[in-house]
């Protein structure tokens, strides 16, 4: 005990001893006094002491229930090395709080503010900590999984592979898989292996990020330049075949030489319109093409005029006929040159393939949120497993017969992000034996839709 702590407490009681001797010495009267003064006395001093042990506890109980309240500055001194010890015990209480509150506010921010399902692994493969996006991708529930192994929580061999070969290598893993979650999807799982002083595997990081945006842009990035070398080689090495040919076999048959030349006329041709359709492409495609384009009321009767004199002649040709259903005053607001090219593009594929000495209908009608724009033809009609796919870059029902008929395999692409560029869409309607509806939305006039 400290000394000081006992003299306190050993000097009352000596002081109770003298007073008790005297009181049997003196006689009963003054015993009674000295009796009575003594017990005042004890009375006292048992109060300050309660009353200051009560204030010491109760500060110590609000403390570890989290309150911010100090303790008694001043006690009983039989209570002081009490109070001390107590002091120095609630500010390593404050401390183990204030960091335990800091570590939780860390992983909380960790958590909700990554975009990434985020796994923690101890050495033997135990979720230690995992968020919810990472719970929705792999199949389980975040808090019912810490303290299991990972191989329980979700059945996903890839990513267990993975897994497995970042502890054995004591390195770092990525690689694709689909999560059992979220089935379709690609997710991108990337394993951080961590080592103890030892050198063995300790725990692991793992971080998984949706990427089937990413892997379906490269895919199609991939496809694109694959179908565009494509496009362009056929073409050129046709026409280096034939110039190659009359340079070798000279002018002097000018049948032969017209034909060839006709060849190379076409193929030239077919190369040029391949070389405007990908820059029309790449220019309605490209970030913040909107703000570039000047935007104005035009009536549907103007663009259908310019349809009529572009393609009219090749309509003609083939003993088609173009007629319109739509009312005079009926607007829109647009890009002049672009929603030619759009309703031009879906002529020209109406009269490709509509059968001969058919009607191809222009129409428009207004709707709630714009204008809609139908081209309809006669044709064969398209099967239904087709239409899905219909306005990817080239992609072709009929491939070979596609290119007999001279198209590029983008006109119904650029369709398409024309249509978006003024906030609107396409649709079609089509069905083996009953022809095609295509039908562009573009905004009213006065309208400045967003896309």
């Amino acid at each position: 005990m400290n000394p000081r702590t006992a003299t306190h407490i050993l000097l009352p009681a000596a002081s109770l001893l003298a007073i008790a001797i005297a009181w049997v010495s003196a006689g009963p009267a003054v015993a009674a006094g000295v009796g009575a003064a003594t017990s005042a006395m004890w009375l006292v001093w048992s109060l300050r002491l309660s009353r200051d042990a009560h204030r010491l506890s109760d500060a110590m109980h609000r403390i570890a229930e989290g309150g911010r309240t100090s303790l008694p500055m001043q006690v009983h001194d039989a209570l002081e090395g009490i109070r001390r010890n107590a002091g120095e015990l609630a500010t390593s209480v404050r401390a183990a709080r204030d960091a335990a509150a800091n570590e939780r506010l860390r992983r909380r921010i960790l958590q909700e503010a990554l975009h990434e399902g985020l796994v923690i692994l101890d050495a033997q493969q135990h979720v230690l900590d995992a968020n919810d996006i990472a719970g929705w991708l792999l199949g389980f529930d975040p808090e019912s999984a810490r303290g299991r192994l990972l191989q329980e929580c979700t059945r996903s061999p890839a990513l267990n592979d993975a897994v497995a070969h970042a502890f054995t290598a004591g390195g770092r893993e990525q690689r694709d898989i689909e999560p059992p979650g979220v089935p379709g999807l690609v997710t991108e799982v990337r394993v951080a292996c961590v080592a103890d002083e030892a050198g063995r595997p300790a725990g692991a990081l793992l971080l998984l990020s949706d990427v089937t945006a990413a892997r379906s842009l490269e895919r199609m990035r991939s496809d694109f330049a694959a179908n565009v070398s494509h496009e362009l080689r056929t073409p050129i090495t046709n026409i280096r075949g034939y110039v190659e040919t009359l340079l070798q076999v000279g002018m002097e048959d000018p049948e032969t030489s017209r034909r060839f030349l006709d060849i190379v006329h076409r193929n030239a041709s077919r190369l040029g319109a391949l070389v405007e359709d990908l820059l029309s492409l790449s220019f309605v495609e490209s970030p913040g093409s909107r703000e570039r384009l000047e935007m104005a009321d035009v009536t549907v009767d103007r663009l259908f005029d310019w349809v009529e004199a572009e393609l009219g002649p090749a309509a003609e040709a083939r003993g088609i006929r173009l007629t319109r259903n739509a009312s005079p005053s009926l607007s829109v607001h647009a890009n002049t040159l672009l929603a030619e090219q759009a309703i031009g593009n879906l002529v020209s594929n109406a009269i490709r393939y509509a059968t001969d000495g058919t009607v191809v209908e222009l129409g428009a009608t207004s709707a709630a949120d714009g204008v809609d724009i139908t081209v309809r033809d006669q044709g064969p009609g398209i099967p239904e497993r087709h239409l899905p796919r219909l306005f990817e870059r080239f992609y072709r029902v009929e491939t070979a017969r596609d290119r007999e008929r001279g198209g590029t395999g983008l006109g119904l692409a650029i369709v398409k992000h024309i249509a978006m560029v003024h906030g609107g869409d396409i649709r079609v309607d089509s069905a083996l034996g009953r022809g095609s509806v295509f039908t562009l939305r573009l905004p009213h006039a006065g309208a400045d839709a967003s896309p």
